[in-house]
């Protein structure tokens, strides 16, 4: 099967590519892979959502994929976070409504799919002339997601949804990322969780607050964050440094 229809073209042509990956804004990576996109199309609008993505953990990096593609509108998501890369995991395409995610079949889109109602998955059988043992985001991922995007053949075929353990991944409950002030997102929904409720995070109770502004400075709270996730922070202060925490570390929900 390739994509490559009059009404698939119509519908894909001129997408943004929103890249989502582990590879950082520093060193030669995230050039290389926008490199690879404007060989295919220079007129492609490339938007990087994430660079540091959490590294060698694809289902904690795909909590906050799914929160980030939720705020976003129709487009192109070139998502790779792949310790596994050139493995037996499969190059696939996922497709949920006006949205397209292109990534290794590891885990990474396993929360998307479980809490997606209805999503079409493809094999990636797209051959690179040249591909890396160790660079398939540069030399397979970003070659397939610029021409969805610009609406050239690709060929694709479906398959059935990988099964990750759908009821597993919607209850699993851990900090999935980490952001620059020390604050902890959590994979847990905002809507899944009564702010009556407090968080047990390394022996520590953390109670709910709306904002910021609501605690003392150096208070631990938590709040729903502007991606809809529970996030634990602490005003005026790290977090990450006051519960000495981490992504994968468990989050339990107290009463």
């Amino acid at each position: 099967m390739g994509v490559s229809t009059n009404s698939t073209h119509a519908e894909m042509s001129g997408l943004p590519i929103f890249t989502f990956t582990d590879f950082g804004l520093a060193g030669p990576y995230i050039g290389q892979v926008e490199e690879r996109i404007f060989r295919i199309d220079a007129g492609l609008d490339v938007i990087h959502l994430v660079a540091d993505a959490p590294g060698f953990s694809p289902v904690s990096a795909g909590y906050l994929l799914a929160a980030v593609a939720s705020q976003c509108g129709a487009g192109v998501f070139l998502s790779v976070v792949d310790p596994g890369v050139g493995g037996l995991r499969k190059p696939v395409v996922i497709k949920c409504g006006g949205q397209w995610f292109v990534g290794p079949d590891n885990g990474l889109f396993a929360p998307l799919l479980a809490r997606q109602g209805e999503a079409h998955v493809f094999r990636i059988n797209y051959k690179p002339e040249v591909l890396s043992e160790t660079f398939h985001g540069r030399d397979l991922f970003a070659p397939v997601a610029a021409r969805l995007a610009a609406g050239i053949f690709v060929a694709l075929e479906p398959i059935d949804a990988p099964d990750f353990g759908a009821a597993d991944v919607m209850q699993a409950r851990c900090i999935v990322y980490c952001d620059h002030y020390g604050n902890l997102m959590t994979s847990i929904a905002g809507d899944d969780l009564e702010e009556s409720r407090s968080l047990l995070l390394n022996g520590e109770l953390v109670a709910h607050a709306p904002r910021f502004e609501a605690v003392p400075a150096n208070a631990a709270f938590w709040y729903v964050n502007s991606l809809g996730l529970v996030e634990i922070a602490v005003n005026r202060g790290s977090a990450r440094q006051r519960f000495g925490a981490d992504v994968g570390d468990p989050v339990a929900i107290a009463g």
